[in-house]
Parts: C-alpha cells; structure tokens; sequence
C-alpha cells in the first residue's frame, strides 16, 4: 500500500519535502564546487611556500664547572650535666619517694 496516489499527482506536502530536497541538493552542489575550487587553488602552491622555517638556538657548551653546594652543617648543642634522663613519675612524687611508699607497705 502507498500513500501516494496512483493518479500522478502529489499532495501539497510532499511537493514541499520535493522542493526543501532540492533546494538542500543545489546547496550541497554549490558548496562542493567552492571547496573543489579552494583545492584547486592549493594544489598549484608549493611545498616551500606552506612550510615556515624553524630556528633554533645553539647554545655553545660551557667549560666552567659547576660548583656543589656545601652541605649544611647543624652544630649540634653540647648536652648540659644539669638535664636528667627521662624517669617515670608515679603519680607526681619522684622514684625515691615511690621506693619509699613501696617499703613502708612493706613490699620488698
């Protein structure tokens, strides 16, 4: 089954998809004849006259040394005889008082 009729003529919207069709081919064609044209031109430029010459900078080797930097020293603090170890407080009295406390309990 066809939409279209079999009698030749056409309802008005498919003359209208007919005509947007070709407007939209006639386009297409005349966008295809500039590109061609704009490739044509191209083709006759050489491959010298597209390239851009690249300068680079020699630079000469140097024959001074590099010099290292010198390590930092940190002077380490001479350790006074005043500070003590560490020593574990029990509960704020000192080791002697604790030893003390312990043999008045009577532990050994």
């Amino acid at each position: 089954m066809s939409t279209v009729p079999d009698d030749g003529t056409h309802p008005a919207e498919f003359v209208q998809a007919d005509e947007t069709a070709d407007a939209m081919k006639s386009q297409l064609a005349k966008d295809v004849a500039s590109w061609r044209e704009g490739r044509a031109d191209g083709s006759t430029r050489g491959a010298t006259e597209l390239s851009v010459a690249v300068t680079r900078s020699i630079v000469p080797p140097t024959t001074a040394k590099m010099k290292r930097a010198k390590p930092v020293v940190v002077e380490a603090k001479p350790v006074s005889s005043e500070k003590k170890p560490f020593g574990m407080s029990y509960d704020g009295t000192s080791r002697a008082d604790y030893i003390k406390l312990m043999i008045s309990r009577g532990a050994r």
